[in-house]
């Protein structure tokens, strides 16, 4: 008999995205200040570039989380309703706020404000394992 999914309502964190903004503008300040403006200039580009796409590319969506046997197996709730295929969820990351999990091939950091924290709890309920 199989339980019932948890499912797991995931929005873009403001957190990581105020975090890395921080970062981006740390280095670009650094990269002026040691540097020069030319140098600098070209490092503010390519840091903006490549936040802007790290940005862009956060993970949202709703993702249904499945145990059976020692696995865990995890759904994506596709934009018509229908449910992706079924691959393995992987947790490498537990910490009291932080969660790294790999949904397939997919990388995924689940911060605090990405999703409840009702659902956070049934994540950690779900990882954790007494003595380790």
């Amino acid at each position: 008999m199989r339980k019932t999914p948890i499912i797991l309502p995931i929005v873009p964190s403001k957190t990581a995205a105020l975090l890395q903004s921080g970062l981006a503008v740390g280095l670009c300040s650094l990269s002026y200040w040691v540097l020069g403006l030319w140098v600098g200039s070209g490092i503010t580009l390519v840091v903006s570039l490549l936040l802007w796409r790290t940005l862009h590319r956060q993970v949202h969506g709703v993702l249904y989380l499945s145990k059976r046997d020692t696995a865990i197996y995890g759904r994506w709730r596709q934009p018509y309703g229908e449910l992706s295929d079924e691959v393995t969820v992987r947790c490498d990351y537990l910490g009291p706020w932080l969660v790294g999990l790999w949904v397939g091939p997919q990388r995924l950091w689940l911060w605090p404000d990405s999703f409840s924290r009702s659902h956070h709890r049934l994540l950690r309920r779900l990882y954790h394992r007494a003595g380790h």
